[in-house]
This record gives C-alpha cells, structure tokens and sequence, in this order.
C-alpha cells in the first residue's frame, strides 16, 4: 500500500482502469476531453463533464529510462521507461512501457492501456505500433 493522496475525483478513472478500459472526461458543452480530472472543463468553464471510454492510440513526446526502482514494487522492472503520451484524443498522460526500455522512441506511435497487474497503484502501459 502507498501514502499517495487520495483524490476521490478520480474514481471513475481507476475503476475504468481495473475493468480495462480508459475513462477520461468529456465536456458536454464544447465536446473537449480533460485529464486529469476537473470539476469544470478547463476550456469553457462548463459544469457538464461526463466519463466516456477514449482510445490509447497516441505518440511519445518524452521519455526516461528509469534505472532505479521509483518504489521497492518497481524492483524488478529495472530498467524500465516512463513517457510522456500525447493521445489522439487531446490529453497528455504518464505510462510505462509494457517494452523493453530500448524499443521505445520519441515520437514513436504507440498504445496505452491500463496496466493488467499494477505493481503500486492502478496505472497505464504502452507499446510501440508496428509500422
């Protein structure tokens, strides 16, 4: 178990994680998806923002190979990369290669999905689309 706050907010997020799927919210009003969570959507101020399953289709703007564990979970996954995924769907999020840290370029398209086994707390994996 982790001392990470918690952030009820975000509740539909990681139960969307453990039932496989990626939840990001979506404003009713100017169609904008938001992440992380908001009680208002950033763009218009509206009050109407909902949770819809988006797509992990995306392209690696950053990365970093992790040579220690950020945690004792993350022991065994040494080396590991981090990045930095702008999704199509507009939001930027944080995920750890589900790939050996070599096979992960900048700007390289990927998918995120969420992580089947979380070694902490629910979280994203991607890997690199062939071609």
């Amino acid at each position: 178990m982790t001392d990470w706050p918690y952030n009820p907010d975000a509740d539909p997020y990681r139960d969307g994680l453990a039932r496989g799927v990626i939840l990001m919210q979506t404003c009713g009003a100017c169609g904008r998806v938001q992440f992380p969570p908001r009680v208002r959507c950033l763009r218009c101020g509206a009050a109407e923002v909902e949770w819809s399953e988006v797509d992990g289709a995306g392209i690696v703007y950053a990365k970093t190979v992790n040579r220690r564990p950020a945690e004792e979970a993350f022991a065994a996954l040494v080396p590991y990369a981090v990045a930095l995924v702008d999704l199509d769907v507009g939001v930027r999020v944080m995920a750890r290669a589900g790939v050996a840290a070599d096979q992960v370029q900048t700007g390289g398209r990927v998918v995120v999905y969420p992580d089947p086994e979380p070694p902490v707390l629910p979280g994203l994996l991607f890997r690199p689309v062939a071609g």
